[in-house]
């Protein structure tokens, strides 16, 4: 079998450049194996193979060239599998920080997406809404303060490696909703990814880790426009179907208008 090859068989072999290859002996990262004296020709061996492609995967993540070159010149088996497994922690890390941020902009765009066709519903609609892991204020007179205290409760998910799954909202005063029309917030909450591991998120006196159950929702948008009129919309279906007790009205954040943000509430009605 074919042991020894040249600069452009090399090359082609390796999916590289013979400039690159040209480099890499200039700057002492891989030398051939056999440079004819005469020609000047150099020979790379099949054995060398494997150092091309620890350097085109160190490439494509970023790795130094330099640092690679004091690994490969080192000779040493050991030193490079010990490497080598460093570039693969590394690599995993990136993976799960590209899953993270595809996680996020795909919520994010699904959010954007609801929003905007949510808010072309003028009457009241019913849907079916997954349970939801949140983060809950416990404090009712923290409400007032719940940007701020959003901004806390994200830091401290995200050392609990917890991810914000964007939405947000108030839990509403049920008697006063529906016998008064009166909005009323009672606490706040932020949802959480389902992939994330609540084990090892430490609750604290503002704050506490619920869920909002699964079930059937009848909901309706408003904004600061037709707010009384939705409201009070709301209110009558409410009457119409009997509706006199639940366990959750809610009042989630919609994505549709950062001028005129709206909103959606969220009245519970049967699992």
């Amino acid at each position: 079998m074919k042991n020894i090859f040249s600069i452009g068989e090399t090359a082609k072999i390796n999916n590289v450049s013979v400039q690159a290859l040209r480099h890499y002996d200039k700057i002492g990262l891989l030398k051939p194996s056999y440079v004819n004296e005469d020609s000047g020709y150099r020979y790379y061996s099949l054995d060398q193979f494997i150092y091309l492609d620890i350097i085109k995967y160190a490439k494509i993540f970023g790795i130094p060239l330099k640092e690679v070159r004091d690994t490969l010149v080192s000779g040493d088996m050991q030193e490079i599998s010990i490497k080598v497994r460093t570039y693969q922690n590394m690599l995993e890390k990136q993976i799960d920080t590209l899953l993270s941020v595809h996680r996020r902009f795909t919520k994010v765009a699904e959010l954007i997406e609801y929003g905007i066709k949510a808010v072309q519903q003028q009457e009241p609609y019913q849907k079916r809404i997954s349970e939801r892991r949140i983060i809950k204020l416990k404090d009712r007179d923290e409400v007032i303060n719940f940007e701020l205290n959003s901004r806390k409760i994200e830091t401290d998910m995200s050392q609990s490696k917890l991810e914000f799954a964007f939405e947000s909202g108030y839990f509403v005063d049920i008697p006063e909703f529906i016998n008064l029309g009166k909005e009323s917030f009672t606490s706040a909450y932020m949802t959480i990814m389902a992939e994330g591991d609540i084990t090892n998120f430490m609750s604290n006196n503002e704050y506490v880790v619920s869920y909002i159950p699964e079930g059937e929702y009848v909901c309706l948008t408003y904004n600061e426009h037709n707010k009384k009129e939705r409201i009070k919309k709301m209110q009558e279906y409410l009457n119409e179907i009997h509706l006199k007790e639940t366990t959750v009205i809610l009042v989630s954040e919609l994505y549709d208008n950062f001028d005129n943000q709206s909103h959606e509430i969220q009245v519970y009605l049967h699992p």
